[in-house]
């Protein structure tokens, strides 16, 4: 990976800061309940990395997490976010896969990545229109 762009990004307040190496495996929009609720939107955008791909730079200490088991899959997962600001952070399933969640509006560079999947499309806003997807 040592020829592959580093992504620096961090929460709100600046307290919790990271690096990912090279690009996401997969990109979701998800629009499951509580995806919704924990963004405040319409949906979340969930881009997915290897473990191997991140480093917490700053702030490790600022890292809180919640176990969210109130899925529709009905799978718990992990949540962390900035104890000082709250901005999401990362979403990790109960199980280790070998990956991690995360949101591509903490990046600080441009990226034109687009999402290839759509989840719990189902559970869409009705003023939601069809999202555009790399398939």
């Amino acid at each position: 990976m040592s020829d592959s762009k580093v992504y620096h990004a961090k929460c709100l307040c600046s307290e919790v800061e990271f690096t990912l190496t090279g690009d996401p495996f997969h990109f979701v929009v998800c629009h499951c309940r509580n995806c919704k609720q924990v963004s405040g939107s319409a949906f979340l955008a969930n881009t997915m990395f290897k473990h191997a791909q991140l480093n917490v730079t700053r702030g490790q200490e600022f890292i809180t997490n919640y176990a969210d088991s109130n899925t529709l899959s009905g799978n718990t997962i992990t949540r962390s976010f900035c104890s000082s600001c709250g901005s999401t952070l990362f979403i990790k399933p109960a199980k280790d896969h070998g990956f991690f969640i995360t949101h591509p509006s903490l990046i600080e560079e441009d990226i034109s990545w687009v999402p290839n999947a759509e989840s719990f499309a189902h559970e869409r806003l009705a003023w939601v229109n069809d999202i555009t997807l790399d398939t």
